[in-house]
């Protein structure tokens, strides 16, 4: 017997009420629905040893975002493996936002560089932001004979093989940087890595060596002291901090950009509201003035980028150095 008008409606409003109490479970379910985020202490993860300039970026901007977020946002030092150490353990955890690393550019030159690198950067990691770019400058010592860009490169075709130049680590973005320019100049130069930037440029000074692309956390104090001298900086801008020093780029090598960056990234995965608030909230810190004088007495450029422009600059940034190693025969580690 057809069912009557009456129950029929009955049923349709049994269906609509059972489903608005599905949704309402799980809403209930989720754990970003019974609290907002952030209800917990956040993490940053820095990669390195206490005491550089990741864990001084970190340490300045995580002041700012745990006032603003109303909770504490504590820096882990972890370091070992070029970064990838504190990066498994970020790699493993949950998607969740709470746990961030901070690695540098590493982690996009270790892939091109190690033959079992552990993750696929831009798949197993959602890229935050850049936190600071660290330009670098190609310096020498005071009395070298070459006073430009261009009076290096002379030298270095008048005797091949004569120069040298210092890194602090091979597959180092310095290492890389000047790698990449002795290619484009058309010089043959010897690589010497060194255990840090401190005992390279101490060759430096003594003669060892006779060039280096240093970060400008580490050059831009001796240079303004008159210890080493400046005679280009690698990005494709001129550096605030030394508006006098031009380009590579400026210096016959159209398109030369070679920059170092440290910036944040999270799980894999992590929900984009609690993406967007981490964004909103490291970005506010970056243009604080407190935060922007410590960065640029370092020699550090503030970052800021979105999410979508990091991820861009890093899959540019991986393919550039996988090709670079693979032009220059870099061997693999």
């Amino acid at each position: 017997m057809p069912a009557s008008p009456r129950l029929s409606i009955d049923r349709r409003g049994f269906h609509r009420l059972a489903a608005s109490a599905t949704l309402a479970a799980l809403a209930l379910a989720s754990p970003f629905a019974r609290a907002a985020f952030p209800d917990k202490p956040l993490r940053i993860i820095v990669p390195f040893a206490p005491g550089g300039p990741t864990d001084l970026m970190a340490r300045s901007i995580s002041k700012s975002m745990a006032a603003s977020l109303g909770q504490p946002v504590i820096v882990d030092n972890k370091p070992g493996g070029g970064g990838v150490i504190g990066m498994s353990e970020v790699a493993r955890g949950p998607a969740d936002g709470y746990t961030m690393v901070f690695p540098s550019i590493l982690a996009v030159t270790n892939p091109a560089l190690m033959a079992n690198y552990p993750f696929d950067t831009l798949r197993d990691f959602a890229p935050l932001t850049v936190v600071g770019f660290i330009p670098h400058a190609v310096v020498v010592r005071p009395d070298f004979p070459a006073k430009t860009l261009q009076e290096l490169v002379a030298m270095g075709k008048a005797k091949p093989e004569s120069l040298s130049y210092g890194s602090s680590g091979n597959g180092t973005s310095a290492h890389l940087g000047a790698a990449l320019f002795v290619q484009r100049a058309g010089i043959r130069a010897v690589h010497v890595p060194y255990r840090g930037a401190g005992p390279a440029v101490q060759d430096l000074l003594g003669g060892q060596i006779q060039f280096m692309f240093l970060d400008m956390s580490s050059a831009l104090g001796q240079i303004k002291a008159g210890k080493l001298r400046a005679l280009a900086v690698a990005p494709k801008a001129r550096f605030e901090g030394l508006p006098e020093v031009p380009t590579v780029a400026e210096q016959g090598y159209p398109g030369f950009d070679v920059h170092g960056w440290y910036g944040l990234l999270l799980r894999a995965g992590t929900p984009a509201p609690v993406m967007q608030r981490l964004y909103a909230e490291v970005k506010r810190a970056l243009e604080t003035q407190e935060v922007r004088e410590i960065f640029r007495a370092q020699g550090i450029e503030p970052g800021g980028m979105p999410p979508a422009e990091f991820t861009a600059l890093m899959r540019d940034d991986l393919a550039l150095w996988k090709r670079t190693v693979e032009q220059l025969n870099i061997p693999m580690q």
